[in-house]
């Protein structure tokens, strides 16, 4: 059985930014349940336009370079 990929560009990117330590770290800075988030990371649920808005928000980050990460 093979072992899921727990990799997630952007995920991973924001929290490289940003000095954030923990996936629980993350959930707050984005202001998101740790379920969503960990659901997003998983693949288990695909980001839509109101997560792009709230990381371009969040970041400050150009639109497409966030859709890129994903």
């Amino acid at each position: 059985m093979e072992v899921p990929n727990k990799k997630h560009k952007l995920l991973d990117t924001i929290m490289r930014e940003y000095k954030l330590k923990t996936d629980a770290e993350l959930a707050r800075f984005l202001g998101v349940s740790y379920s969503s988030l960990s659901k997003i990371r998983n693949g288990h649920l695909k980001p839509g336009a109101e997560y792009i808005l709230l990381v371009h928000d969040l970041t400050g980050w150009d639109i497409k370079l966030i859709k890129g990460l994903l």
